[in-house]
């Protein structure tokens, strides 16, 4: 079979299926490691669905830093933080998330795939789908390093390649444009002042900005960042010159709790030894109508995406690769069966990942209306027990409906009052 993509969806999927002994071909249309833009921070539970993978060694190896919670900043200037609270008696592992740069995150995944069987062919370009008379997805066509041909056969093909994926648009899956424009700009930088082991988010109106560690410190550079922009597209429209650092930085000292600690900042050298720059992408609002066919599925961001705020895109990845190895698996090994359509893995997913969108694109709703979100951070700030639903439910340590429990809404109402009157 096919891997598209060698992201962590990709990579997962490869390693799952080749631990199994089944014969698979992992394919990236760039070499590795390779910068991505992305916020670079796990989710708190990611920790254990990559011990559960038996990747948390591979990754623990590449030095990352562990975020204890986030620090959320309102346009106002009103703020809270929370740290992450494993369910009691929990994996004590969940009590932090990890931050690491995903060129080092992916080919960590990616040796891990080779190492369980997988062959690798990177700078391999697909470009279509192979497919019978029926329909039926029979491979893929695409151009191989030196721009040569290929023609590649498979009895199943996944999707896994991120973002405005080939695979899925060959496919027709795609619902619809974005809505929700937004562009992301993401730096790696030095000299960002006054960060610790909690994750910052930055809002301001048209525009949120995410901070956080990302590590392994290089010999003599200091501690290295991950500061990611990200801007509605109209705005970065009206506002971007010919120079996006000079775009990049003038808009991240707009924010009132970053402004001053910039003031030494400067983009790190690329991972390569390259000189620095900015990574861009977007926009995210990606959804798709399905996300199998006779003889493909998707997988990742591939299967459809909505927004970065959350940080919980890799955690989702790994555990969308679980679920399809787990329908893939025994639909491959029956002898003789056309090409599978797996439906049940496409109930899965979307039992799985409902609560997640629901959630949002509630945040979506208040962090786009700076009016709406001071209040929300306002009362976050005075409301320590939803904060801590909050962000647990953000870590994928909860799942999203906990969040209406009557116990947490009741904190949220009662918060202020309690904290004016000294109760």
């Amino acid at each position: 079979m096919i891997v598209v993509g060698a992201g962590p969806a990709g990579s997962a999927t490869a390693l799952l299926l080749a631990r199994e002994g089944l014969r698979v071909l992992l394919l990236d249309r760039l070499a590795f490691p390779r910068a991505k833009p992305c916020g670079d921070c796990l989710s708190a539970e990611a920790t254990r669905t990559l011990d559960r993978l038996g990747l948390l060694g591979a990754v623990e190896a590449a030095r990352p830093e562990r975020l204890t919670g986030w620090q959320a900043f309102s346009p106002g200037g009103w703020s809270f933080r929370a740290a992450f609270e494993p369910a009691a008696g929990g994996d004590p592992r969940a009590a932090t998330a990890i931050a690491l740069a995903r060129d080092r995150f992916d080919l960590a995944l990616l040796e891990a795939a080779r190492g369980a069987g997988a062959t690798v062919c990177l700078e391999i370009h697909v470009t279509d789908l192979i497919r019978s008379a029926e329909g039926h997805v029979l491979g893929v066509r695409g151009r191989g390093p030196q721009g040569e041909s290929r023609e590649l056969l498979a009895r199943f093909v996944v999707g896994a390649d991120g973002l405005r994926s080939i695979v899925a648009r060959r496919l027709g899956l795609t619902r619809r444009p974005p809505r929700v424009r937004k562009l992301s700009l993401t730096g790696h930088v030095h000299g960002v002042q006054g960060v610790d082991r909690t994750g910052e988010m930055h809002l301001i109106a048209g525009a949120c900005a995410g901070l956080a560690p990302v590590g392994p410190v290089a010999r003599g550079a200091g501690r290295r960042y991950n500061l990611t922009l990200v801007v509605y597209a109209d705005r970065y429209r009206a506002r971007e010159t010919d120079d996006t650092e000079a775009f990049y930085w003038s808009t991240l000292r707009r924010f009132p709790a970053l402004a001053d600690r910039l003031a030494g900042a400067t983009l790190a050298p690329a991972a390569n030894g390259g000189p620095p720059r900015l990574l861009a992408s977007g926009p995210f609002d990606w959804p798709m109508r399905y996300v199998v066919a006779p003889g493909a599925a998707l997988v990742g961001d591939a299967a459809g995406y909505f927004d970065p705020f959350t940080g919980q895109g890799i955690y989702h990845a790994l555990s969308g690769a679980e679920i399809l190895a787990e329908e893939l698996l025994p639909a491959l090994r029956r002898a003789g069966a056309a090409p599978p359509r797996l439906r049940r893995y496409a109930r899965r997913l979307t039992r799985f990942r409902r609560g997640a969108h629901v959630l949002q694109h509630a945040l979506e709703h208040i962090v786009s209306r700076p009016a709406l979100a001071d209040f929300a951070i306002r009362r976050l700030a005075r409301s320590p027990r939803t904060a801590e639903a909050l962000i647990a439910t953000i870590g994928d340590l909860r799942p999203a409906a906990s969040l209406l429990r009557p116990g947490i809404a009741l904190d949220f109402a009662l918060g202020p009052l309690r904290a004016e009157t000294g109760t």
